[in-house]
């Protein structure tokens, strides 16, 4: 990817996605109007009871903004209703997503994810200018992944590896047709059942494939 590519891909992708999310803000779905009788349910249950399937994915080539801070910084990720607090701990990085949602994870994750916009790798050396957001571009991995769909009326309960409780679906938050659940590839080349979250419908289609997608689980752009 060239850098005028990049400079597209950084600027035209979050403001196509933010228009999506204005739109849902402003009409609404008739699923999420649903809600009214939506039922709640852990991880667990859902896997058991739903009938749905897991079907095969991978990250797709899309651009992100990622620093570290100086100072104990909190934020609020809009399209999973979930709220970070991180702190200057020479590991935390903040990343900020294609429709300006931010989240938080460890610089290994960030390094074996992601890579600068020219394809070379990334180093702790990178985030020595704190509080500045700079362009990664992710490693795309087909078939790395595999994406469950939660219709509308579920809110599904998800304890994530990292300390969080995420929910999908939940009222007032855009979301599309549908939320995912994501997990990692096992090994064994099954769903890796240890380590699962939360992905926003409208996000899905922007950042994972859907080439696999069933179709009862159409992407929010559908």
């Amino acid at each position: 990817m060239n850098n005028y590519a990049v400079i597209l891909t950084v600027f035209l992708i979050p403001m196509l996605v933010l228009s999506a999310f204005a739109e849902q803000k402003t009409a609404g779905t008739d699923s999420e109007r649903s809600t009214a009788q939506q039922q709640t349910m852990p991880l667990d249950e859902y896997l058991d009871k739903s009938g749905e399937e897991w079907f095969l994915t991978g990250k797709k080539d899309y651009a992100v903004q990622a620093m570290m801070v100086s100072k104990e910084t909190s934020f609020h990720n809009e399209p999973e209703a979930a709220d970070y607090t991180v702190s200057d701990d020479g590991m935390t990085i903040v990343l900020r997503g294609t429709a300006g949602e931010m989240w938080a994870s460890k610089l290994p994750q960030v390094i074996s994810s992601y890579t600068k916009p020219d394809g070379s790798e990334i180093s702790k050396s990178d985030f020595e200018k704190k509080d500045t957001f700079i362009d990664l571009i992710t490693k795309p991995r087909p078939d790395m992944n595999f994406a469950m769909h939660v219709p509308c009326d579920i809110s599904v309960i998800v304890e994530t590896v990292w300390g969080d409780i995420l929910h999908t679906n939940l009222p007032d938050v855009p979301h599309g047709n549908r939320d995912y659940l994501i997990c990692r590839k096992g090994d064994d080349g099954e769903p890796d059942l240890s380590d699962v979250w939360v992905l926003n419908g409208i996000l899905f289609p922007e950042t994972y494939d859907t080439t696999n997608i069933p179709k009862n689980g159409e992407t929010a752009s559908d």
